[in-house]
Formats: structure tokens, sequence, C-alpha cells
């Protein structure tokens, strides 16, 4: 037997909205030439997942400042026209922020061959809400792009 129902507190459904994780709307993509883009960032407890047979990779940096807000993702990708590797940089606005956390090692991807490879990475903002960072790598472009 079916009990009675019960009313959808609006309290309970805010709690459960803002549990799940939002994709992250201020995110930038820029140029590797930065302090941020070093190798002395290297995240070294979650640093890198590949893609594409290990065309594509993915990087966590952790430049340790602003403590909040920290880590960027350094992917790097063939050049469409030869030899060599391209580089882009995302972070959480304009290259200076980063985010307060990334997981790469929970990251998923999707190929589509008329976008290229999305690659969704967990992660949350520098004050701490759960986060979705969405980005399309297009290796025939040569393009890094948000959704």
């Amino acid at each position: 037997m079916i009990g009675p129902r019960r009313p959808v507190r609006p309290a309970a459904l805010l709690s459960l909205a803002l549990a799940a994780p939002l994709p992250a709307n201020a995110t930038h993509v820029g140029d590797c030439g930065t302090w941020q883009a070093n190798a002395r960032n290297v995240d070294w407890s979650d640093p890198t997942r590949t893609y594409a047979q290990g065309a594509i990779r993915l990087t966590g940096l952790d430049t340790g400042e602003p403590a909040s807000a920290s880590f960027h993702i350094m992917v790097t990708f063939p050049l469409p026209d030869g030899p060599g590797a391209d580089c882009r940089l995302i972070s959480a606005d304009e290259g200076r922020l980063g985010f307060g956390s990334i997981s790469l090692r929970r990251a998923t991807a999707e190929y589509d061959a008329r976008r290229g490879l999305t690659v969704t990475v967990p992660g949350a903002t520098g004050m701490g809400d759960p986060i979705l960072i969405v980005f399309t790598v297009d290796q025939r472009a040569g393009t890094v792009i948000l959704p």
C-alpha cells in the first residue's frame, strides 16, 4: 500500500541542487606563455591524463597562490600543420586565478568526430563549491574551446 503523499519542501530541493556540481562558467582558456604554465607548478599528486593515444595531454598545475584558487589545467595537443605541440591553459579567469581544486584522476572524455574531444574535469571553485570544468580539444582546428 502506498502511503500519503508528503509535500516537497523547497529547502530540500535547494539542498539537492546545491550539492550537484555545476559547470564552471567563469573558465578562461589562455596561452601557456605564463608563469602558471611552468614545470615547477606540476601537481605531482594528480599530474596528468592522456587521450587520443597520448596526443592530447592534460597536466594539473598548482601554483600555490592564491591558496584558495591555485589549480590550473594545461592542455597540450599536436599542431594541426606539422610537428610539435600547442598548449593552452585553463583557469578560472583570465589566467590569473585558478580553481580551488581539480581531479584529473576523475576526468571523463567523449569524442565526437565533428567537434573533437570534450573533457569534463571535476573540481571546486575558490570558495569550495563543486564544479565541472568542461572544454573541447579539436586537434584538426588546433583549438581548445569552452561550451
